[in-house]
């Protein structure tokens, strides 16, 4: 439609990349169709519903991250498939199965024959990473988190640390340090140990302009620093 008038056909020629200036609205009016697909079908008992009683969403959307949910019945990954092939003709925005995986709860193998047979997609094993969180069935264990405290441990700016007045390590930890692992704090119920690490880290760089700072290097309790001003 080109003011409210239906043209000629749009052709799909190239692809976005990251940070390509293009409006974010118009991708989401793209990648909305698909989701109302998969909501159409279930609507339409094409797919089955994840729940009897409960509504589970089927789909979820973001950037360039996508999950499905679907029984693994032969017909609901039949169905899946041709959806995906129908919202590529349409779109221009095709699926590659290659890249794509598949996670299992509560199946057996004859489940994944079907999956692999009818997607062509391999089978992984939780915990999965999805935007940056670890996927499990269960709470996420300190050894699943401690990418991200590595990550916060591999930004200290250690040879900036002596060029830097109390005010400056502060600044760091509460700005930077503090806020990489944020985002999965705020969906994840993330280990004693797991916040005790992160707390080793900030409180070693604001004291010794290290990772780890002893007894005698922290003029504050811990504590105390981290209640609000």
């Amino acid at each position: 439609l080109l003011n409210g008038n239906p043209g000629p056909a749009i052709w799909h020629r190239c692809g976005l990349r990251q940070g390509d200036p293009v409006s974010p609205q118009l991708f989401v009016l793209a990648v909305d169709t698909l989701g109302r697909l998969f909501h159409r079908a279930v609507e339409l008992r094409v797919m089955q519903q994840l729940h009897p009683r409960r509504t589970i969403p089927t789909i979820s959307l973001y950037a360039d991250g996508v999950i499905l949910l679907c029984h693994p019945s032969p017909d609901d990954i039949a169905a899946v498939k041709e959806i995906l092939q129908l919202y590529g003709r349409a779109s221009g925005l095709h699926v590659n199965f290659q890249k794509s995986a598949a996670a299992l709860i509560r199946c057996d193998t004859a489940d994944a024959a079907h999956v692999v047979a009818h997607l062509g997609c391999p089978i992984v094993e939780f915990p999965l990473t999805y935007l940056g969180i670890p996927l499990t069935l269960s709470g996420p264990t300190a050894a699943q988190l401690q990418p991200v405290v590595d990550k916060v441990a591999g930004k200290l700016p250690f040879w900036k640390a002596w060029l830097m007045n109390k005010a400056g390590p502060l600044a760091f930890v509460k700005a930077v340090l503090s806020a990489i692992p944020i985002h999965q704090l705020l969906v994840l119920a993330p280990p004693k140990k797991t916040i005790k690490l992160l707390e080793k880290i900030e409180r070693g760089f604001l004291w010794a302009g290290r990772a780890e700072a002893n007894g005698g290097n922290c003029h504050v309790n811990w504590r105390r620093v981290c209640r609000p001003i």
